[in-house]
């Protein structure tokens, strides 16, 4: 019988290839050819033979290749030992073997194989508000893993709050630092995330780990479903996308914030922004600058509920009249300013929702009437307003002035947005940053305004 002869047959010698790769988890052509009792050339011929008939799974690893054993292998493992346990009971020289039970796939596995859960405490939250995540990490291979990293926690829309300390976040994972989970280990990897946008979020984090060889393996948890509701305090849209995440949605309704800048094109773009977004929606919007040229096409277009007060002696020669333009000598005389103000509001009608205002001439008022005449003004149109259900964006450079006099002024208002200069390696760029949003939450990182991005 070809079973009992002591030349092996091709089939004994896939059988115990085949074997050797299933024992070692992964193997290379010289341990293969070693354990297997081949010359290496042969042990070669016949791995690729394995591969390509899908028994084996052969993998590339540097100028070098690693066979896997796949299930069809195992199959094949099995049952040429239940056939050569069956010939060897009807084989009068060999006594009758007790029959061993068969292996399972798990009994071949040697590398470590983590099992992953995602917890989510809450599968409901506002934006802004923080969502604690937990990821148990169990190890039910037979050897030590070593965790490398975490990828996919941060769903876009999100922002990293807290993490473990051993780890780094790298804007994209979790870097673990090849942390040791030993056999039948358990790992709690805590970590806290916050939404800024409105929607449902699928959570599929992914962890990447390692064998002691140092070969790449994988675990993926099943995904949860988180959704963002809308916060409490309602928001409005700065009309920049990326703005708005920096604000988690928006700068909060009714709020008199200020945005400090020197004079460049993004300023401008931003403001325009500001404006597009209130009027494109005919929202009751009021614009006081002393420049109206950028705004016409708004003002043309919605004189029911755009308003433009333009503090310029020139002023017929900037911008036609309509009812919705309101033309003033300069910012020398506040009281002709706040009766044109006045006037349109008493159009108004009260349950007009989600109004703004950008008072563009905070500048050239405090260069005119210095900190004193200028708080004053302000204390006075800022509550007038917000009572009218108005959010307001004022602008200032504060370069035109003392710090005495900017101090002075930033202390009125709820909120303060910054463009700054800031030197890369391509040169001086502008940046923004949020600086202060009284009693709200916000995002702290700088974002670098892009010219091209503003002008979508």
């Amino acid at each position: 019988m070809a079973f009992l002869d002591k030349r092996r047959t091709k089939y004994e010698i896939y059988s115990d290839l085949l074997d050797i790769v299933a024992r070692k988890g992964s193997c290379r052509l010289t341990r293969a050819s070693y354990g297997a009792n081949l010359p290496v050339d042969r042990a070669k011929k016949m791995l690729t033979f394995l591969a390509s008939r899908g028994f084996l799974k052969e993998d590339d690893v540097g100028d070098s290749k690693i066979y896997k054993i796949t299930k069809r292998g195992l199959e094949y493992l099995e049952t040429f030992r239940q056939m050569r346990r069956l010939f060897a009971a009807l084989d009068e020289r060999i006594p009758p073997a007790r029959a061993k039970p068969p292996k399972r796939y798990e009994d071949y596995i040697v590398a470590p194989r983590i099992h992953a859960k995602l917890v989510l405490e809450d599968k409901e939250v506002k934006a802004g508000e923080d969502i604690a995540l937990e990821i148990s990490l169990v190890n039910v291979g037979k050897t030590p893993a070593l965790l490398t990293k975490i990828e996919g926690i941060l769903p876009d829309g999100f922002e990293l709050i807290a993490k473990p300390d051993y780890s780094s976040f790298d804007g994209t994972g979790l870097e673990l630092g090849r942390r040791n989970l030993d056999q039948l280990a358990t790992e709690k990897v805590r970590f806290t995330i916050r939404p800024y946008d409105r929607g449902t979020f699928v959570m599929a984090p992914r962890i990447i780990y390692e064998d002691q060889e140092g070969h790449e393996l994988t675990s993926e948890p099943e995904p949860v479903k988180v959704s963002v509701v809308e916060a409490a305090h309602r928001k409005i849209s700065t009309g920049y996308n990326d703005l708005d995440s920096l604000l988690l949605g928006g700068i909060p309704e009714n709020y008199a914030i200020i945005l400090t800048s020197l004079s460049c094109d993004e300023r401008d773009l931003l403001i325009k922004k500001f404006l597009e977004a209130g009027a494109e929606k005919e929202q009751i919007t009021f614009y006081v600058t002393i420049e109206a040229s950028g705004v016409r096409k708004l003002a043309e277009k919605f004189q029911s509920s755009f308003y433009v007060f333009i503090c310029n002696p020139q002023a017929d020669q900037i911008i036609k009249s309509a009812p919705n333009i309101f033309k003033l000598k300069g910012v020398e005389n506040l009281t002709d300013i706040n009766i044109a103000l006045t006037s349109a509001l008493r159009t108004l009608s009260l349950s007009e929702d989600k109004k703004r205002a950008c008072i563009e001439i905070i500048s050239d008022v405090l260069l005119q009437h210095r900190a004193i005449q200028t708080r004053r003004w302000l204390t006075g149109l800022m509550p007038e307003l917000r009572s009218r259900g108005f959010t307001t964006l004022a602008v200032m450079n504060p370069q035109m002035h003392t710090p005495q006099e900017v101090q002075a002024i930033l202390g009125l208002f709820e909120g303060e947005i910054n463009i700054y200069e800031k030197e890369t390696k391509k040169g001086l760029r502008k940046h923004l940053r949020i600086k202060k949003m009284f009693g709200q939450r916000y995002l702290e990182s700088e974002m670098p305004l892009v010219r091209d991005r503003l002008q979508i």
